[in-house]
């Protein structure tokens, strides 16, 4: 029932933009780019702090999980560089590192060891290789150990 006025008994007339008719309130066009733009800096910065922090990519690799030819030691090798940087099992940069696969007979196991390479482009340059740690790769399910800190005495990765 229309509302009707004290003076003249005519029904009161709403404004067409009226919250009451629309159920937002009324907001100018200004006001809406403003926030529209506060809102995409936002978000922008939330994307480029979660990829900074590495949480874009432990998300992407949950998702996508990467299919490892366990006989192929190339594609070995490349899996284990990302679980170094992933696991952050040493400081020294992923390219001064080199594998030296041990026992590789074709058999069901084999042990990967991770040393570190001297060289001008790397941090010192001295005659050896030191070794950092070493991996046991299970060929036939996927399962890798690791010996870091504790030398020939193995523990799961992952």
């Amino acid at each position: 029932m229309p509302q009707l006025s004290d003076n003249n008994q005519e029904p009161i007339k709403q404004k067409e933009n009226s919250p009451r008719l629309t159920g937002k309130p009324y907001r100018s066009m200004k006001r809406r780019i403003i926030q529209r733009v506060i809102f995409a800096l936002l978000f922008s910065a939330g994307v480029i702090g979660a990829q900074e922090m590495g949480w874009l990519n432990n998300i992407s690799r949950q998702w996508i999980k990467q299919k490892v030819n366990w006989m192929d030691n190339k594609q070995v090798t490349q899996y284990l560089r990302t679980v170094i940087t992933d696991n952050q099992l040493t400081q020294t940069s992923i390219h001064c590192l080199v594998f030296v696969i041990n026992n590789d007979t074709g058999g069901e196991t084999v042990n990967m060891q991770v040393r570190e390479q001297h060289n001008n482009s790397c941090s010192e340059t001295r005659p050896d290789f030191p070794l950092l740690f070493t991996f046991r790769v299970n060929r036939s399910n996927g399962n890798i150990q690791v010996d870091k800190g504790s030398p020939n005495h193995f523990y799961p990765i992952h």
